[in-house]
């Protein structure tokens, strides 16, 4: 019976035995040199080690607390940057649906009386005037209209890769839809906010060069010095946003461009 109870008690050291043998096995490899000075134990270096240790993980800990914080700053700029984008685009959406087509007549504001018009003074001679031109009407067909208006749709559901598709099918429409300038630069908006800036260049330079006359060219051009803007080419940047001011003002863009300028003196770039 006592030769027994040896034997347990010896049994329950050697969880303890074991995990010492293992501490020093392993501080061995990477503190041999300190276990050989004279006049220390190992105890005093397991324990020095330790302390090393944990001093050295708290530093670490505390460069990674730093990088978190570091790429959860720039995350909510981007965030940012891209929910001031997409405010954009829903604004530019909703005012293109509010722009009324011509119809055969314009009623006059509420509140405003009709001015009266004089009736035309005969002429003492005939005057013979040049019959004018009516300029080229561009007429748009059911099918195009209503891939258009579907690219609409989705761009403002925020699908913005399904719209892109259908305003696709619109720009490469033959012979050449009226909607395509409006196509092209809906695409730059969609791309801008996917964060595919380089698409986007092209689709908004495509309506400079092709449509230079257009009411998108303005907004086009001013889209494409934001984006040299975000790419940090800022002389190409400061050239285009001064074309918009000169070619467009005192248009929407050309303020816009104007203040984007402003803020580029602010910033020094």
């Amino acid at each position: 019976m006592k030769h027994h109870k040896a034997n347990f008690g010896l049994s329950g050291l050697k969880p303890k035995i074991l995990a010492q043998a293992v501490i020093v096995v392993l501080l061995l490899g990477s503190g041999a040199s300190v276990l050989a000075e004279p006049g220390a134990t190992p105890t005093q270096h397991v324990m020095s080690e330790i302390m090393n240790r944990q001093q050295q993980m708290q530093a670490e800990m505390s460069e990674l607390r730093d990088l978190v914080e570091r790429q959860g700053h720039e995350l909510e700029m981007l965030k940012r940057a891209q929910k001031e984008t997409y405010m954009d685009t829903d604004q530019r959406i909703r005012a293109l649906d509010a722009v009324v087509r011509p119809t055969g007549g314009t009623p006059a504001p509420a509140g405003v009386a009709p001015v009266s018009t004089p009736p035309p003074v005969a002429p003492t001679a005939p005057v013979m005037q040049p019959a004018p031109v009516a300029p080229p009407v561009q007429t748009v067909s059911a099918d195009d209209q209503a891939k258009y208006d579907q690219g609409l749709k989705q761009l403002r559901a925020g699908q913005y890769q399904p719209a892109i598709k259908t305003f696709d099918q619109v720009i490469k429409a033959s012979p050449p839809s009226p909607n395509r300038p409006n196509a092209l630069y809906w695409t730059g908006e969609a791309y801008v906010v996917l964060g595919d800036l380089k698409s986007a260049l092209h689709a908004f330079e495509q309506v400079v060069q092709d449509s230079p006359a257009h009411q998108k060219a303005a907004d086009a051009q001013l889209k494409m010095g934001y984006i040299y803007y975000d790419q940090k080419n800022y002389a190409r940047a400061r050239e285009t946003l001064n074309k918009v001011k000169a070619q467009f003002p005192g248009t929407q863009a050309a303020t816009l461009a104007e203040q984007r300028l402003k803020r580029m003196q602010s910033e020094g770039v």
